[in-house]
């Protein structure tokens, strides 16, 4: 699992910080400016201030080495066979 900032692309990150946040918006958007103050890049600042505050997101990544082996191998994404490309011939490996 990973715990992540989310934001819709047509968002600011102040915009998906107040979202999120709900009433504790205030707090969370006064980290932000305080973390931005003091020279952190937004998605940074977003990050900080959301995880401060118990607000970041929790997804779960294919392969992710928290999940068990079964939920690793239900999560991998496989090619189609018809996008699987030809394997290298040479005359040394036929």
């Amino acid at each position: 699992m990973a715990r992540v900032a989310r934001k819709r692309m047509n968002q600011t990150w102040r915009e998906a910080i107040a979202a999120q946040a709900g009433e504790r918006a205030e707090a969370v958007l006064a980290a932000f400016d305080s973390a931005l103050a003091d020279g952190r890049p937004e998605h940074v600042a977003a990050y900080e201030a959301l995880d401060a505050h118990g607000l970041l997101a929790v997804v779960d990544l294919p392969g992710d080495p928290s999940s068990s082996p079964a939920q690793a191998e239900e999560a991998q994404i496989l090619p189609d066979e018809d996008d699987v490309p030809p394997q290298n011939r040479s005359a040394r490996n036929q």
